[in-house]
């Protein structure tokens, strides 16, 4: 018999007020614990913060030749969140301390969602979150056979962080390989990241010292223009810049 994985308890949603992060480029891991684990008072099953199906155009139906669906991270931000209402009485259980920080409209709030851990796992440097500044709108309330709830709407601000990866107190560098360190003019020039042990090659910002000596044309790729010694280097939020690498342009 084949083990099911229950993915609600691999999706973790964290928020708090917006004031609490001071730099949005550079969202600390201080600033993630401040902030509070919502995710179980969250209802999964309308769950579709930053989650979208995906673009299909076979038969939807529930027969046996429909087209399978799924859902997956978007960066396409859109949605609200359901969440349980708490009762009268109850003054600090986790369906409070969400009520408290979504159900008051046009509040700014910093609302960041890990996928891959236990819920319970608390944030951790090298961890990857998405990170949004959020405005929440109109509330409303309703009820099922099994509680009651109410559904915030949330607008998407300006500040939003793909895939970030939360940085250690203290800062570190990617380090960075050049899969082809010499080359000739006109050649293609390759190059990779990596950043607390994940590959960061599309993320980073990459410099070239000389870009008469060397362009970049994709993430991680570059073309020699001329000849010459340029170096690469690479940057990350929250992280120190690479060491610089010399790639030889003959």
């Amino acid at each position: 018999m084949a083990t099911k994985v229950l993915s609600n308890q691999r999706v973790t949603v964290i928020a708090g007020l917006a004031s609490g992060v001071t730099d949005w480029d550079v969202v600390t891991l201080a600033e993630l614990v401040a902030l509070t684990n919502v995710s179980g008072a969250i209802n999964w099953s309308s769950f579709d913060l930053n989650l979208q199906e995906s673009s299909q155009t076979d038969d939807r139906t529930l027969t046996d030749g429909a087209g399978s669906q799924s859902r997956s991270p978007m960066t396409n931000f859109g949605g609200g969140l359901e969440l349980v209402n708490p009762r009268a009485e109850d003054t600090s259980s986790i369906f409070r301390s969400a009520y408290d920080i979504f159900s008051t409209p046009r509040v700014e709030l910093v609302v960041a969602v890990r996928y891959g851990k236990l819920n319970s796992a608390a944030p951790v440097a090298g961890d990857r979150w998405m990170i949004y500044r959020l405005m929440s709108d109109a509330v409303s309330f309703g009820e099922n056979d099994v509680s009651k709830y109410y559904r915030v709407n949330l607008i998407a601000r300006d500040d939003l962080l793909v895939e970030y990866i939360v940085p250690p107190a203290t800062a570190v560098e990617p380090t960075v390989t050049a899969l082809s360190a010499s080359g000739s003019v006109d050649d293609l020039i390759f190059a990779s990241a990596v950043y607390q042990g994940l590959d960061v090659t599309k993320e980073v910002t990459w410099i070239s010292s000389d870009e008469a000596d060397l362009v970049e044309v994709h993430p991680g790729i570059f073309k020699a223009i001329a000849a010459g010694t340029p170096t690469l280097v690479a940057s990350y939020p929250g992280a120190d810049n690479s060491t610089a690498v010399t790639i030889t342009i003959t």
